[in-house]
């Protein structure tokens, strides 16, 4: 890996890693309600106001300067945030309407180029990204921006050395927060997490006009603490929700942190608060998992079944979810072949580690363990340092008969992650890579 892009901030998802956004219907939230005594959801919080009100005024301009494409996608940049913000992803259809009448009027407007290419990546269609973020990048390339979206796009295909060419352009051009965040998460994957602390400590400097995006990036910073340090973690999530309050990232770290700490009722409380405030698949599937580990099935299923409503309303925005859903099945040994299925999907249209980790764990639940490390041996082409690769390794390799490797990668994988908190591990991995490890030893 270059090495200037490991200096160029000062050394020790993100790519912001896209995240699905769903929406449940209002049949499910109302049992959701019932079950779980949510507060109350027609609380609007300033951050959304503020978006409202900007959405509100670049409307206004485009009403005024209706010949201008720009102003379209200006418009379709607001409406993106607003997703991040409430994932109501029905407003991926808004930016098309606006998106196509632009087309008609300058099919090489770099804005409108730009806005659809990250509503491509917003539906996780990321060849299609990729090549409106080349498009927008030969028309303008002195746009710095435009370059973290290819970045974005060659991390999620797995060109893993082009990605590191894209962001140091990015970075050289405009050293900011999205900026930051991108080198921070590069630095992860290739295992200089003092790097990534660095880079996220720069990127909360840097600052944004959107709390949120702030906010987003001190979360961040909280997951790598949380690797060796609980209460640095828990100061960094107290903080993201200073910055931007209620906020549920940082509200579902908290709860897998209280989990980590053996406090399920606080965990459970937390993961609540997530779900009302975005009702997302993963805020559910934690509180399925919470309570799986308290043995009470009846609640755990409720969760799951809420989960699988949510990931089933996501596709009427067009989302590809093949890989998050595959992992979610995976992880709680669920509809294997279904599973497999997705995950096979899922490399097809995003050819990175992750997705080949993916494959693998579905394998594994499948039973199919020689397909398994075949797949988890293309993970760790570069996933070495990924502590979910290295749990997900060193459990294949136990069903493989070689428990000497499996104790190797379930040894590395506690010696970079002690706790098993990040996005990509169910809450109740650590409990199972611990007995694992105890077998193998």
């Amino acid at each position: 890996m270059s090495k200037k892009v490991f200096h160029k901030i000062g050394r020790s998802k993100w790519l912001t890693v896209v995240i699905v956004a769903v929406l449940l219907p209002i049949a499910v939230l109302s049992i959701y309600a019932i079950q779980n005594s949510a507060r109350d959801k027609n609380n609007t919080t300033a951050q959304t106001d503020q978006i409202d009100t900007l959405i509100q005024a670049a409307q206004a301009r485009l009403d005024n300067d209706q010949q201008n494409p720009t102003r379209y996608g200006d418009l379709c940049q607001l409406y993106l945030q607003k997703i991040r913000q409430t994932a109501d992803t029905s407003l991926y259809s808004s930016c098309d309407e606006l998106l196509d009448k632009a087309n008609k009027i300058n099919p090489d407007n770099e804005s409108v180029v730009a806005a659809q290419a990250s509503v491509a990546y917003g539906r996780h269609d990321f060849s299609k990204g990729l090549m409106l973020s080349q498009k927008a990048s030969k028309i303008n390339p002195d746009k710095a921006a435009y370059y973290g979206l290819i970045g974005d796009g060659q991390l999620e295909l797995g060109m893993y050395d082009q990605a590191i060419q894209s962001i140091q352009t990015m970075i050289d051009k405009k050293p900011e927060l999205s900026a930051f965040n991108r080198v921070a998460y590069l630095r992860e994957l290739y295992g200089d997490i003092d790097g990534a602390k660095a880079a996220l400590v720069s990127a909360i400097s840097a600052g944004s006009s959107f709390p949120e995006n702030v906010a987003f990036s001190q979360v961040e910073l909280g997951k790598l603490q949380a690797r060796s340090d609980l209460d640095q973690a828990e100061r960094s999530y107290m903080e993201a929700l200073r910055t931007e309050p209620d906020y549920p990232p940082a509200l579902e770290a908290l709860g897998r942190l209280a989990f980590a700490r053996g406090d399920t009722d606080k965990a459970v409380d937390y993961f609540n608060q997530a779900f009302t405030k975005l009702p997302l698949a993963q805020y559910a599937a934690n509180l399925g998992d919470v309570y799986m580990s308290n043995n009470d099935g009846d609640k755990a299923d409720s969760q799951y079944f809420l989960a699988n409503l949510a990931f089933d309303e996501s596709t009427t925005a067009n989302v590809n979810i093949d890989y998050e859903r595959s992992l979610y099945l995976s992880q709680r040994d669920m509809q294997a072949e279904q599973s497999l299925e997705l995950a096979k999907k899922a490399v097809a249209a995003r050819p990175n580690i992750f997705s080949f980790d993916t494959l693998a764990w579905a394998y594994y639940r499948n039973k199919n363990y020689a397909k398994a490390e075949e797949n988890i041996t293309k993970a760790l082409v570069l996933g070495q340092h990924e502590p979910v690769i290295l749990y997900h390794a060193g459990l294949i390799a136990k069903e493989r008969g070689d428990n000497q490797q499996a104790r190797t990668y379930l040894e590395k994988a506690f010696a970079v992650d002690q706790y098993f908190l990040e996005s990509h591990f169910s809450i109740n991995d650590r409990q199972a890579g611990k007995n694992t490890l105890e077998s193998v030893k």
